[in-house]
C-alpha cells in the first residue's frame, strides 16, 4: 500500500504518507531480486482464486497522486511491474482537499489525460469512491460514492473498473453490500497483513509502505509474518 511517491520536508505533516523516489526504486529492486512479479490487484485476486504458486505482489497506490506518473511509473516500467491506482471520480485533476483540515500540504491528483496515459501503460484503474468521504458515515450516499463513482470512471476512461479501495479503510456490512452490489470483484482495506487464499476478495489486507520503511524492514514485511501479526491489532 503506497500513497505518494515524492520527497517531502522533515516537517511535513503525515510524512509517512510519502515514500521517496529513491526508496521506492530500491524496494522494487528488492522485489525483483527476491523473484517477485509486481502486478495489479485484479491479477493477484485471479491468482489467489486459481491457487497459483507464483511469487506475486500487488502494488497499490491510493488517491491517484500526480507524482505516480512522474516518479512511480518510470520505476515500475524499468522492472517490468504493473500496479493498481485507486482514484476519486469527483476529484480527477484536483488536489487532496480531504486533507485540508489536517494541515497536510496540497498535492495534485492525476488529470484525465494523465490517467489515460497510465492506463495505456498497463496500470489498472481502481475506484477510491467519489469524494474520499468515510463510507461508514450515515450522511454519505453510498450510491454516489460507490456505484455512481464506478460508472463515471468506466464512462470517462472506457475501461472496466473491478477494484475498489475503502477511503480511510472504513467499511461495515452496509458498505460491503454496496460494493458487492455495484459489481466490484475486489476491495482493499487498511488491515495489515499479507493476503492469503482464505481472504475475502472484498476485504483484502495490505502491507503499508511509508517514509520510514527501510530496506531490512521492507524485506521483513514481504517475507515474514511481521505484518500478519498485526492483522487484528
Amino acid at each position: 500500500m503506497y500513497h505518494s511517491i515524492q520527497n517531502v520536508s522533515k516537517t511535513e505533516p503525515m510524512r509517512s504518507l510519502h515514500v521517496s523516489p529513491a526508496a521506492f526504486k530500491k524496494q522494487l529492486q528488492i522485489l525483483k531480486i527476491l523473484g517477485f512479479r509486481g502486478c495489479t490487484v485484479s491479477e493477484a485476486v485471479n491468482a489467489l482464486r486459481e491457487g497459483s504458486k507464483e511469487k506475486i505482489v500487488a502494488l497499490t497506490f491510493d488517491d491517484g497522486y500526480q507524482n505516480f506518473l512522474s516518479n512511480a511509473l518510470p520505476a515500475l516500467q524499468k522492472f517490468g511491474f504493473k500496479a493498481t491506482v485507486y482514484v476519486l471520480s469527483g476529484l480527477i485533476g484536483k488536489t487532496n482537499i480531504w486533507d485540508r483540515a489536517s494541515g497536510i500540504s496540497p498535492n495534485s491528483l492525476l488529470n484525465k489525460q494523465e490517467l489515460k496515459l497510465c492506463i495505456r501503460s498497463g496500470v489498472e484503474l481502481g475506484c477510491h469512491s467519489h469524494n474520499h468521504h468515510s463510507l461508514i458515515s450515515e450522511d454519505v450516499s453510498l450510491a454516489n460514492e460507490i456505484t455512481e463513482s464506478k460508472h463515471l470512471l468506466e464512462q470517462q476512461f472506457e475501461v472496466d473498473v473491478h477494484s475498489f479501495c475503502y477511503p480511510y479503510g472504513h467499511f461495515n456490512t452496509r458498505v460491503l453490500e454496496a460494493v458487492q452490489h455495484a459489481g466490484f470483484k475486489s476491495a482493499t482495506t487498511m488491515i495489515r497483513s499479507r493476503a492469503s487464499y482464505s481472504d475475502d476478495s472484498l476485504t483484502l489486507p495490505r502491507i503499508p509502505v511509508n517514509w520510514h520503511t527501510l530496506p531490512h524492514l521492507f524485506v521483513a514485511k514481504i517475507l515474514t509474518k511481521y505484518e500478519d501479526r498485526r492483522r487484528d491489532v
